[in-house]
């Protein structure tokens, strides 16, 4: 009887843990996709189209970007989830979307002596890039 009584207890634990396991997944996937969604509102951008713009222009050779193979660069700073706190860009721009997408066209006619190239992407590609980076956080 005692062993019967603590089957159906350790069964309902481990339902109850799953349930509870399930649900904080739930949860943590809904608020990254709330998340994007509002990266993507403030950029005008599709963060989801961010990696092969990253890749082709070159970003990974001097970043490090989560999600972004070989981005394990060391010249320029990380570009992880502590990039949506930073007060400044550069330097020197307020870090809000459109200056982010400005200095990822056009860094060195924003500031001369940064080692950040102009990267001459259209405008749409910085806004997708910027949408991928402000929601890594």
């Amino acid at each position: 009887m005692r062993r019967e009584r603590a089957r159906v207890i350790g069964g309902a634990l481990a339902a109850i843990l799953l349930s509870a396991a399930l649900m904080t997944a739930t949860l943590w996937s809904d608020r990254r996709d709330r998340v994007r969604h509002e990266s993507d509102v403030a950029t005008g951008g599709v963060g989801a189209r961010a990696i092969p713009v990253m890749t082709a222009n070159g970003c990974s050779g001097c970043h490090t970007i989560p999600g972004v193979p070989g981005a394990q660069g060391q010249v320029g700073p990380r570009l992880d989830g502590r990039l949506a706190d930073r007060v400044f860009i550069g330097g020197a721009l307020a870090n809000n979307p459109e200056n982010m997408i400005r200095w990822i066209r056009a860094a060195r006619e924003l500031n001369p002596h940064t080692a950040m190239p102009s990267t001459r992407i259209t405008e749409q590609q910085a806004r997708d890039i910027a949408a991928y980076l402000y929601a890594l956080r």
